[in-house]
């Protein structure tokens, strides 16, 4: 699976986390909650995951910016798209091997892909899953709805799966170039993806990750640890990389095919890359894309 695939099912984990204000040392919020600041100034540190937005094979580093509703992209442009509440929901929309420029509205169920399309999909408290559901290399409109545990994609299916408490993480862990409907729940630790797997792999206050740190073409089970700055790849390492408060960022940032080791940190605005690059980008409240 290209590095597009990779992208298009990672990224629901990263919008999952934001809306269910996964954070430092806490699980998601319950259904009842509400929709929490998008802000990564908070204590929140979820997961991310960033797009190819010049089409060359290699992740960007970015940022968009509530306050303002613009896009950072280093080196390449700056836009402004969305207005704070929105949800960045980048990704390939049409199919032609470039991340598009997208937020979903939660105020009135809106997805506003630049370019592309304005849909209506979802209603507020909803999850946005962005995915390829159906292999056809574009993002899929979907949404997952914790008040009934119900995945919803434009098109293509209805599935109940997970409750509540879960956390979505969309990936590809059979191989078939389609998103999985998964879950991982905080308070046993397990991913719950469907018609596959039922595996114990973390433990509450970990942030679960999306990416393929092997290079074999399938989605690895991966947790963040904020309290001592571990990735637990199961199967494949243990590497600490990354501080309490920092946010952990799935991407291939040197086009080698494989997920990086990566987190950016709000307090200073510097990217760390594993053995690659430690680059400022972007200013406390910024959300990386």
């Amino acid at each position: 699976m290209p590095n597009l695939g990779k992208r298009l099912l990672a990224g629901a984990t990263a919008v999952a986390s934001l809306v269910l204000g996964l954070s430092t040392g806490q699980a998601a919020a319950t259904p009842d909650d509400e929709i929490r600041s998008y802000s990564a100034a908070s204590d929140s540190s979820p997961q991310r995951v960033v797009g190819d937005f010049n089409g060359d094979g290699t992740d960007d580093v970015a940022v968009w910016r509530p306050s303002n509703g613009t896009w950072y992209v280093l080196g390449l442009f700056t836009v402004q798209w969305g207005v704070a509440g929105d949800i960045p929901v980048a990704a390939d929309y049409n199919g032609d091997n470039i991340t598009d420029i997208a937020v979903w509205r939660p105020s009135n169920g809106t997805w506003y892909v630049r370019g592309i399309d304005t849909s209506v999909w979802g209603v507020g408290g909803d999850v946005p899953v962005v995915g390829d559901y159906n292999g056809d290399n574009r993002a899929d409109y979907a949404v997952w709805r914790p008040s009934n545990g119900t995945w919803y994609v434009r098109g293509i299916a209805t599935v109940d799966w997970g409750s509540g408490e879960d956390i979505p993480v969309v990936g590809d862990y059979n191989g078939d170039n389609r998103a999985d409907y998964t879950v991982w729940r905080p308070s046993n630790g397990t991913w719950y993806v469907r018609g596959i797997a039922t595996v114990a792999w973390g433990v509450g206050g970990d942030i679960p990750v999306t990416g393929d740190f092997n290079g074999d073409n399938t989605s690895d089970l991966t947790v963040w640890r904020p309290s001592n700055g571990t990735w637990y790849v199961r199967g494949i390492a243990t590497v600490g990389w990354g501080v309490g408060g920092d946010i952990p960022v799935s991407g291939d940032f040197n086009g080698d095919n494989r997920t990086d080791y990566t987190v950016w940190r709000p307090s200073n605005g510097v990217w760390y890359a594993n053995g690659l690059f430690a680059t400022a980008w972007g200013v406390g409240g910024d959300i990386p894309v």
